[in-house]
């Protein structure tokens, strides 16, 4: 079992999206050389980004702008809208387990109450985090924030 890296990925493409949307207009082709993913695939998280109310898409001459500040963006607003449909359900059980197995009669429940501790624990750490928090970390370490696409073409 592979874990998703669709949370990953928007946390780039925002980020990248709210460092830059105010001189470039960003598209799913820059975001998809700056993260090294199928344009197809962003294009999918835009979807789901969009139906969020976190950005909009405009065909044409807008590209990509955030809908919300950076500030109002938590790293938990991202993980819940792009990888989980109910954000209790980071963790899964098993189905179909047979009644007559006396481990399987008592593992869901037993499971279930620490897969909600972790979960809760889960979201709020993550909900301390904003997009404006990560912007600010990566101006730490790169403080002269040049776009990929500009890159060793502005000396």
């Amino acid at each position: 079992m592979r874990a998703s890296t669709r949370f990953a990925i928007a946390v780039h493409i925002l980020m990248l999206t709210a460092a830059f949307q105010d001189k470039y207009k960003i598209t799913s082709s820059m975001l998809s050389d700056s993260t090294g993913v199928n344009a197809v695939i962003i294009r999918n998280i835009f979807s789901k980004l969009k139906k969020a109310k976190i950005i909009q898409v405009s065909p044409g001459t807008s590209g990509i702008k955030l809908i919300k500040k950076p500030e109002q963006i938590s790293l938990f607003d991202i993980y819940a809208t792009v990888e989980i449909e109910e954000p209790i359900n980071v963790l899964s059980i098993h189905q179909n387990i047979p009644c007559d197995c006396p481990i399987g009669i008592s593992v869901t429940d037993i499971l279930m109450k620490h897969f909600i501790t972790a979960a809760t624990a889960m979201e709020n750490e993550l909900s301390k985090v904003s997009l404006l928090d990560l912007l600010n970390e990566i101006k730490e370490t790169v403080p002269d924030l040049q776009p990929p696409w500009l890159h060793g073409k502005l000396d």
